[in-house]
C-alpha cells in the first residue's frame, strides 16, 4: 500500500525540487529553501506552493528544462504530474494493494497508494468513509497524492455510510477501480 522506500526518495526529490522551483518563481513563502527531505518542511508552506502549482501545471515543463542532466525516469515522472486530478474524495476502503478514493463529482474509484506510509495508518478503517481534499498524481504505474491531504470535518451519519458503501460496491462492479492515471482519466 506504499511506494518502495527508494521510490519514495525519488518522489520527494522531484516533488520538493518542484516546490522550491515554484516558490522561487512566484515568491510565495519565506525561508522555504531547497529541501532535500520532507522532514522539517512546513506543511502550510507546501500547501501554499502546491496551490500555485495546480493553478498552472505547465510550470512543470519549466522545472524540467531548468535541470541539467535530469534522469529520463525523473523527467517522465514529472511530466506525468500534469495528468493530475484535484478535488474532494471520499476514502471508502483500504485494500491490500491500495486505498480506494471515490471522486465526489463522478462515479469513479481510484486505487491510491501511500508515499512513505500506508494511508490506512493516517485514516484507520474504523473512520471510513472519510471526506478529504487532495490532488491525485501518477507515479510510474500507480496513483499517489501530492504529499498532503486535508480532512473535511463532517459527520457522516449511519445512513450516509450505508449509501456510500452501496455506491462503492456498485461502481466497483460496473467500472472497477482505476489504479493508474493516463491522458484519458485526467482533469
Amino acid at each position: 500500500m506504499t511506494l518502495h522506500p527508494d521510490e519514495a526518495k525519488i518522489f520527494f526529490k522531484n516533488w520538493l525540487g518542484l516546490m522550491a522551483f515554484v516558490n522561487d518563481k512566484y515568491h510565495l513563502v519565506k525561508n522555504f529553501g531547497n529541501p532535500k527531505k520532507p522532514v522539517g518542511v512546513s506543511p502550510d508552506k507546501v500547501v501554499t506552493i502546491k496551490r500555485k502549482l495546480w493553478e498552472n501545471a505547465g510550470i512543470i515543463d519549466g522545472y524540467i528544462d531548468s535541470i541539467r542532466n535530469l534522469p529520463d525516469e525523473d523527467a517522465q515522472i514529472l511530466k506525468g504530474w500534469k495528468n493530475y486530478i484535484p478535488g474532494n474524495f471520499m476514502v471508502v476502503n483500504h485494500l491490500k494493494k491500495h486505498s480506494v478514493f471515490m471522486n465526489d463529482k463522478q462515479d469513479i474509484l481510484y486505487g491510491v497508494v501511500g508515499i512513505s506510509g500506508p494511508i490506512s495508518d493516517m485514516i484507520p478503517a474504523d473512520m471510513l468513509p472519510m471526506m478529504i481534499q487532495t490532488t491525485l498524481i501518477p507515479f510510474k504505474d500507480r496513483i499517489i497524492y501530492d504529499s498532503l491531504f486535508s480532512v473535511h470535518n463532517i459527520h457522516i451519519s449511519p445512513n450516509m455510510k450505508r449509501s456510500c458503501k452501496e455506491l462503492y460496491s456498485e461502481i466497483k462492479e460496473k467500472k472497477g477501480i482505476i489504479c493508474s492515471l493516463n491522458a484519458e482519466t485526467t482533469n
